[in-house]
């Protein structure tokens, strides 16, 4: 659901817009029905205490793919009880073949930060894990973390929302949800839920800066955001169906 569906409505007689700024990076928003909890400014602000946080992770085994080098990142936090909301392992182009980039963004539960720093020093499939604070004021990794492929721009980005409950109704979820999070989609689930979806090269930051913030006494969380489906290519369709010598029968 494009946010401009929703250019006329209005939050407790606030029209609200959020921008997100190519130039800065930042989120900037207008008067809106988004709460000041825990450090979210509004008039142009950026929120400088998520509850979510972010970490810069070294170490690992570049070679694999992007998808095999996150997948163990995540199931080494999570064997130590760490779940990862996010993990990102930018990758470069050259010479007509992709490359992992030795730093990947991990982003944890406020409350996991202290453990998961404890797993500095760690060792991974017999690599040794570098762990450090990465806050989402820090820029210094840029040059090596910044969106380099072309495809950024267009990759979804789908994300995991709760907090709502089951008082409101899913039209006004949705409207909350498009308000604080411009040019997204949307889809609620009854237990007031959301699946959130986001494209742009740098707007899953922005997003989740702004987890832990509240629209009308409901304080939002993303509390996953979903790994990215590889579809593989080039395959017949005789490899997608079952080693069997039985016959499938398609009806339409």
């Amino acid at each position: 659901m494009d946010v401009s569906a929703n250019k006329g409505l209005e939050l407790n007689g606030r029209d609200a817009e959020v921008l997100i700024s190519s130039s800065t990076r930042r989120i900037h928003a207008k008067p809106m029905e988004v709460a000041t909890d825990e450090g979210l400014e509004l008039n142009g602000g950026i929120r400088n205490s998520s509850i979510i946080k972010r970490m810069v992770v070294t170490g690992y085994d570049t070679s694999p793919p992007r998808v095999d080098v996150e997948d163990a990142l995540r199931n080494h936090f999570a064997s130590h009880g760490i779940k990862l909301i996010h993990v990102s392992v930018p990758r470069d182009f050259k010479f007509c073949k992709y490359f992992n980039r030795r730093r990947a963004l991990i982003y944890v539960n406020g409350d996991c930060e202290a453990e998961a720093l404890k797993l500095n020093r760690s060792d991974m499939g017999g690599r040794i894990l570098k762990i450090t604070a990465y806050p989402f004021d820090d820029n210094s990794f840029e040059h090596d973390l910044a969106p380099t492929e072309v495809m950024d721009k267009y990759r979804p980005h789908k994300l995991c929302v709760a907090g709502f409950g089951t008082s409101l109704s899913r039209d006004d979820i949705k409207k909350m949800l498009c308000r604080v999070f411009p040019r997204s989609s949307c889809v609620v689930f009854r237990n007031g839920g959301a699946l959130l979806q986001l494209r742009g090269p740098y707007v899953l930051d922005e997003a989740l800066k702004l987890s832990g913030g509240s629209v009308e006494g409901f304080k939002f969380a993303i509390t996953e955001v979903l790994p990215e489906i590889v579809t593989p290519v080039g395959l017949c369709c005789e490899d997608w169906a079952p080693k069997t010598n039985q016959k499938i029968k398609t009806t339409y």
